[in-house]
């Protein structure tokens, strides 16, 4: 049971409350995009895979690792953090300003050249590796809340 309120919780931390809120939030939306991304690309090489034999098929790929680095490049282009009522403490705590989760998009582009079963393969793998590190991240997380949650009343 937390004696101090919400406000003077936020002081003892050394966070505001929308600073916690803005850490949740984009913690969660980018382990959702990732998921997104890693689910996608799931579709799109077993498409390749299919098509190995189709006359004509060119491989596609999904990038996402991309949009978000230039996302984290052109940070500008994000949340006005101060806008919405953060502190420079805030925006210093989380390392400046913040990319939205929002404007980060897994896409398909399609590939030249043919599809090379063993590679599709490896990605197959590889893709599989990252979503299930990046499923139990969000897992663990949102597991802590709960417990959080659970045992707040006690």
């Amino acid at each position: 049971m937390n004696i101090f309120g919400p406000e003077m919780a936020g002081q003892i931390s050394g966070q505001s409350n929308a600073a916690r809120g803005f850490e949740n939030t984009f913690q969660t939306g980018m382990l959702e995009k990732a998921l997104d991304a890693a689910s996608l690309r799931q579709q799109v090489i077993s498409n390749n895979i299919a098509n190995v034999n189709t006359d004509g098929f060119k491989p596609s790929t999904v990038a996402f690792e991309e949009h978000l680095s230039k996302a984290m490049a052109d940070k500008d282009d994000g949340f006005d953090m101060a806008g919405l009522g953060f502190t420079p403490e805030d925006i210093e705590f989380f390392g400046g300003e913040q990319v939205d989760p929002a404007y980060v998009k897994p896409t398909v582009h399609q590939s030249t050249g043919k599809v090379d079963p063993n590679q599709e393969m490896v990605n197959l793998a590889k893709n599989q590796i990252y979503y299930n590190a990046v499923a139990s991240k969000l897992s663990g997380y949102l597991g802590s809340i709960s417990y959080v949650i659970d045992n707040s009343g006690r």
